[in-house]
């Protein structure tokens, strides 16, 4: 291990735990913003640059947005919580003995259960073999073949992508429909704050700073780069590092950088409920009859007429640039949806 990962490892277990111990929500998630940075720099320098793309987009930046629009509908409870304490002490309520006895085993439960799992797992990362070892178990003719014969079978340079979006496009579909089903499923909980006959959460007008000129002159010069260079991720997925998840993953950064700037209603330029169900739709289906075909055509030895194209080339590695492109599509969707329907508690 080099001084420089050590380090960096150090300053991930400080800011873990200081997370945890401070009292101060806003500093918290300040903190957590910095791990999500520094664990990007950790990916490089363990030379996996797609997962540092990731990781900076979505652990670093959204996962920081959406924390801190959470932290200012958590303001709101905590007023509504302190009333409903004056309301409750002036009418003389008073916890009892076994309430306090109550809290305070369930206290002590949780840190014995929280210690007793980190035991468990120190131990167990203790008796795993050693990190790059060729030797190890993991080590198996499976990465081999895709190491070896993933050119020639998928025609990407990028063996990531082939791995995911060829050998492994089944476990890739079934990623891309859990986020569909957080969509809806984050839809259902908070559809209690959408008023009857009003079902397009897009509606809804935010309360963002609209007299800010430094945020829309930075987000004017900005969002269109990031746009850019999220395209540029995603249609070079099969050649370098990136592809649908991490391009994705930046276009959703940059709606979210646009509605925060400009309010929502500018950013239905871009996105609506309309245009989001018929770009989920379209990809999910076009991704599973893609993928369908290509099973088929496999499983029963069939030439496929999706030509391999000359590896290294743009139009190359068969359906996996497509598929690139409606991972991508459904990745910038699904981010921004979550971001709009964390942010209609802020919404009138």
């Amino acid at each position: 291990m080099m001084p420089i990962e050590a380090v960096l490892l150090g300053f991930l277990l400080i800011a873990a735990a200081a997370v945890c111990v401070m009292k101060r929500l806003l500093a918290s998630i300040i903190i957590f913003t910095s791990y999500g940075i520094v664990m990007s720099v950790l990916w490089i320098l363990l030379a996996a640059p797609d997962l540092a793309i990731t990781e900076a987009a979505v652990g670093t930046g959204i996962s920081g947005v959406l924390f801190f629009v959470v932290l200012r509908r958590i303001q709101v409870m905590e007023k509504e919580h302190r009333e409903e304490e004056g309301r409750r002490r002036r009418l003389g309520w008073k916890a009892g003995r076994g309430r306090r006895l109550f809290r305070y085993s369930y206290n002590i439960f949780s840190i014995v259960a929280s210690l007793s799992f980190t035991c468990v797992l120190l131990f167990t990362a203790s008796r795993l073999p050693p990190f790059g070892n060729p030797d190890n178990p993991a080590n198996n003719e499976v990465p081999g073949r895709y190491i070896e014969s993933g050119v020639q079978d998928t025609g990407a340079i990028n063996v990531v992508a082939g791995m995911i979006l060829d050998y492994r496009a089944f476990d890739t579909f079934g990623e891309v429909c859990v986020l569909f089903a957080s969509v809806c499923a984050i839809l259902v909980l908070l559809r209690h704050d959408i008023p009857i006959g009003i079902f397009d959460v897009f509606l809804y007008e935010m309360e963002e700073p609209r007299q800010n000129i430094i945020l829309k002159n930075m987000a004017f010069m900005l969002v269109a780069m990031i746009m850019i260079f999220g395209c540029y991720v995603i249609l070079n997925g099969h050649l370098s590092p990136g592809g649908g998840f991490s391009g994705g993953a930046i276009l959703g950064a940059a709606l979210v950088l646009y509605a925060s700037a400009y309010g929502t209603v500018r950013a239905r330029n871009f996105i609506n409920y309309k245009i989001y169900c018929r770009i989920v739709s379209i990809c999910l289906a076009f991704y599973a009859l893609a993928k369908g075909y290509s099973f088929y055509t496999g499983a029963n030895h069939i030439a496929s007429v999706v030509p391999l194209g000359t590896p290294g080339s743009l139009f190359s590695a068969g359906l996996i640039p497509p598929l690139n492109i409606a991972v991508g599509l459904i990745v910038a969707c699904t981010v921004y949806v979550i971001y709009i329907l964390f942010s209609k508690g802020e919404l009138k």
